[in-house]
């Protein structure tokens, strides 16, 4: 008898089971891969990569090389940085003392916990959502961080030697007080927000790999061996970096080798991000696959085709154009009323939606504007209400801006989208699944969507919701 098995990895294996002795097993000698190269080659697989790969993640093997490749950069880096800090603290300063160098570690800590607070309190809710951008942006801020740092002696030299006399008396410069102290401490806070901003991102992305096409991923065990592949590579980045530091002795050489190792790190964190392909709905990615369902240009909306359009550096309030990309409209969500202008008329339009949509006060519907609108929610309302609102919102925005003379108010050009929005709408959340994005039958209200990692358009909570409207008021304001 002869059984054949697959492990989590895909290989095949076949058993044969000897009929003259029950129960004894001999496993076949022409199993698939079966050479010492393919063993090692397991083992290796095994020990990095979370079981079951690559069935148990989603497609996108160039980031997690990537993602391992900027770790060594960065640890190289680090080490140039970290030589600079304890010159700082003062290591080789025969006038430096222990208590000092106590001191400004302390203040460091201080600037790093209070700036990883107040980073919590405005980002937290944002960096879900938009992942990409602020995964991205931790590495600016770390480089960043890491750039201050290195520099510190050679700017404390500048300020004594340049800075004029008044600068010296400013309230929050101490004479007393180097400006190294500042520059760790900022440097602090720098690094700070990039424990938030890569924390909350990483984690998404996290999320997406161990949600794959097909089967059920391991969000633990994919986080666990994503780590061990980066230490590997920061150790052996620390290796090297522990041969050629001591020859970096002078200033050109070290800011020469700092800024490559900080180019490279941007470089390969930017094709990295940029090459994380989700399958799940942002502000960014619905808007974009509503352009390419309405473009006559034949773009398809799948999540590769769209993963290649989308900006990292951009607001979640913006609204893009298809095929240049280039920002038309802006659109914000869960503002208060007295931030828009509308009347009882636009109000009576959105009378049986969970939403309300309107123009900005400070925007205007003149030919060669952006547009602002806002979404104003009503107590009720859930994500699918959400996606609706932003749809309608880069459709009206889209209509003006093909829009050649004339121009138009506010009502009719809500009319006008309206008039065959509610048919594409549908048509567009079946095109959706079609093409491979995250979503089912809960898209269409009233059922509440299931989590962040099918639909997050909010970047916070609504700093206000509509709880009710008098019918009364309209026909005293008319």
């Amino acid at each position: 008898m002869e059984v054949t098995e697959r492990d989590e990895a895909g290989h095949v294996f076949r058993i044969r089971i000897k009929p003259s002795t029950i129960g004894q097993v001999v496993f076949d000698a022409n199993i698939e891969d079966d050479t010492s190269r393919a063993s090692f080659l397991s083992f290796i697989t095994k020990v990095f990569l979370p079981a079951g790969y690559p069935r148990s993640v989603s497609p996108g093997l160039s980031y997690q090389i990537l993602n391992a490749a900027q770790a060594f950069c960065s640890s190289l880096a680090s080490l140039l940085s970290s030589r600079a800090t304890l010159e700082g603290y003062g290591v080789g300063n025969a006038s430096a003392s222990s208590t000092n160098a106590l001191l400004l570690t302390v203040l460091q800590d201080i600037s790093n916990r209070l700036t990883t607070i107040i980073a919590a309190f405005f980002f937290g809710s944002s960096l879900f959502p938009e992942a990409k951008t602020y995964r991205f942006l931790a590495d600016l801020l770390n480089d960043a961080a890491i750039v201050i740092d290195t520099l510190s002696p050679l700017l404390a030299s500048l300020y004594d030697a340049h800075v004029p006399r008044f600068v010296a008396v400013i309230p929050f410069l101490p004479p007393t007080v180097p400006l190294r102290v500042y520059t760790l401490c900022f440097s602090a806070s720098m690094r700070a927000l990039c424990g938030i901003a890569a924390g909350g991102s990483k984690t998404a992305i996290t999320m997406h790999f161990a949600t794959p096409l097909e089967g059920t991923g391991d969000v633990g065990d994919l986080n666990a061996k994503d780590s061990s592949k980066e230490t590997v590579l920061a150790l052996l980045g620390m290796l090297i970096g522990t041969i050629t530091v001591p020859y970096l002795t002078t200033p050109w050489s070290t800011y020469t080798v700092l800024f490559i190792m900080v180019f490279l790190h941007l470089l390969i964190n930017y094709i990295g991000v940029r090459g994380v392909i989700f399958r799940s709905l942002n502000r960014q990615r619905a808007c974009l696959a509503w352009m390419a369902f309405k473009s006559k240009s034949g773009f398809i909306n799948t999540p590769t085709r769209l993963a290649s359009l989308e900006h990292i550096l951009v607001h979640s309030n913006t609204i893009l154009s298809l095929p240049s990309g280039n920002v038309i409209g802006h659109g914000d969500m869960g503002l208060s009323l007295t931030t828009c202008s509308l009347d009882p008329d636009i109000m009576e339009i959105f009378r049986h939606k969970r939403y309300v949509l309107c123009l900005d006060k400070k925007s205007s519907l003149h030919l060669g504007t952006k547009p602002s609108f806002h979404i104003l929610l009503k107590h009720g309302y859930n994500l699918a209400d959400q996606l609706h609102a932003w749809i309608l919102a880069c459709e009206i925005t889209r209509l003006f801006s093909s829009m050649k003379t004339g121009k138009i108010g506010m009502k009719t050009l809500i009319q006008e989208a309206l008039t065959t929005f509610d048919e594409d709408y549908s048509s567009f959340l079946e095109d959706l699944q079609k093409q491979g994005w995250m979503t089912d039958s809960e898209y269409h209200p009233p059922p509440l969507l299931p989590g962040s990692q099918i639909i997050s358009f909010s970047s916070s909570a609504p700093k206000s919701v509509i709880i009710g409207i008098s019918s009364t008021q309209y026909k005293k304001d008319q």
